[in-house]
C-alpha cells in the first residue's frame, strides 16, 4: 500500500508548530504585521464606504468624527448587516467599511489580515 501525502498548508503547518517550517510559516503569513494594530483616520467624500488598507481581520473599534451623520463609536456587523447611526458593516474580504449616509471621517483601529492566505500550500525556503 502507497502512502499518499497530504498537502501541507500554512493553518496546518502553523498549527503543527514543526520547529523545521514554522519560521518559514509565520514569515509568509506576516505575522508580525497581522499583530500590529492598526490605527487610521480614514476621510471619504460623500460616499458611505471606506477602503481599509491593508484589509481587517478584525475591527476593534469604529469612531464616526465627522459629517451630517451622528458622531461617535459604531458597532461591526457582517456585510448581511444594515448600516445605521450604531452599525457600521465590514466586508467579507474586509477591506470596505460601510456606514449610513453622512458620515465623512471615522477612526478605525483593526488588526490586519494576513499576506497570505491561511488555505495557501506551505512553500519552504529555498
Amino acid at each position: 500500500m502507497a502512502l499518499s501525502t497530504v498537502p501541507q498548508t500554512l493553518k496546518k503547518e502553523t498549527n503543527d508548530a514543526n520547529p523545521g517550517t514554522i519560521a518559514d510559516c509565520l514569515r509568509q503569513i506576516g505575522l508580525g504585521d497581522v499583530l500590529s494594530v492598526q490605527k487610521q483616520d480614514i476621510t471619504q467624500s460623500s460616499a458611505s464606504t471606506m477602503t481599509l488598507s491593508p484589509a481587517a481581520l478584525v475591527v476593534q473599534s469604529v469612531r464616526v468624527i465627522s459629517g451630517a451623520a451622528a458622531a461617535g463609536l459604531r458597532q461591526i456587523g457582517d456585510s448581511g448587516a444594515t448600516p445605521s447611526t450604531t452599525v457600521a458593516t465590514l466586508s467579507d474580504d474586509g477591506t470596505t467599511l460601510t456606514f449610513e449616509a453622512g458620515v465623512t471621517e471615522a477612526i478605525v483601529v483593526y488588526m490586519q489580515r494576513s499576506n497570505t492566505s491561511l488555505d495557501t500550500l506551505e512553500q519552504p525556503a529555498s
